[in-house]
Formats: structure tokens, C-alpha cells, sequence
């Protein structure tokens, strides 16, 4: 996995979707309304998943725990033939509950640039209510 370009790209992010989540161990798909507000105001993301994992996990990106991981898909023309871009961000949480999120790290799987959608985004539902 390619690191991000600094450990200042780590930016304080609200994720709704992430307390009723955090610590299950599921991945689910985000509807627009449930997105980190730079996602939604953007008319070029198409679909966003997040996993949190049961326990923390380390990265060689902080000293802080994951304690989540955003898969996003963008749409942009202007990258033809290969139109959609995959990325992950790492959700860290500080010890009095904000969420930190780190720059874009390019996907392997699905592959960052492709010609055509993944499937992996269409086997999640939406978070439990």
C-alpha cells in the first residue's frame, strides 16, 4: 500500500456513521447523507464504503490506532479511458473521541485507476439503524 504524502495531511473529520459502527467489524455502504462533508460536496465521488475493524489497528501512517478505513470511488472524465479512481483513508480517533482522517492512499484492490466500476463496492449494504 503507498503511504500518504505527510503526517499532515491527517485532517479532524465528522463521520456520523462511524459511532454506530466503530468496533463491529463490519463493512457497509455509506449513502451520500452518511459521506465526511468534502465527499458530499463533491460531485465527483460516486460510492464510499467504511469497515471498522473489532480491534485497532496499527499504521505505519500514525502512532494513533485505526480504528476505521474509507474506501471511496471517483468519477472524473478528465482521467479517460481510465474514468474511476479508487482510494482509502485511515479514520484515526484522539483519546477524547475526535476522528482524524489521513490524505488519500492509493487502492490495490480494487486497482486505484480503472476503466470500469468495481464490484467489491456492490456487495455492502447500508449501516444498521
Amino acid at each position: 500500500m503507498a503511504r500518504s504524502s505527510s503526517s499532515g495531511d491527517w485532517k479532524s473529520v465528522e463521520l456520523p456513521a462511524f459511532e454506530t459502527l466503530a468496533g463491529s467489524n463490519k463493512t457497509c455502504g455509506l449513502s451520500r447523507h452518511q459521506w465526511p462533508r468534502w465527499a458530499s460536496d463533491s460531485t465527483k465521488f460516486t460510492r464510499l464504503l467504511i469497515h471498522c475493524p473489532e480491534a485497532d489497528v496499527s499504521s505505519s501512517e500514525t502512532t494513533a490506532q485505526i480504528v476505521a478505513r474509507v474506501f471511496t470511488e471517483r468519477v472524473d472524465p478528465q482521467d479517460a479511458p481510465q474514468i474511476f479512481n479508487y482510494n482509502l483513508y485511515l479514520l484515526a480517533e484522539a483519546t477524547d473521541g475526535r476522528l482524524y482522517q489521513s490524505g488519500p492512499i492509493p487502492t490495490t484492490e480494487p486497482r486505484h485507476r480503472s476503466s470500469g466500476p468495481s464490484t467489491m463496492f456492490d456487495e455492502y449494504g447500508p449501516p444498521p439503524i
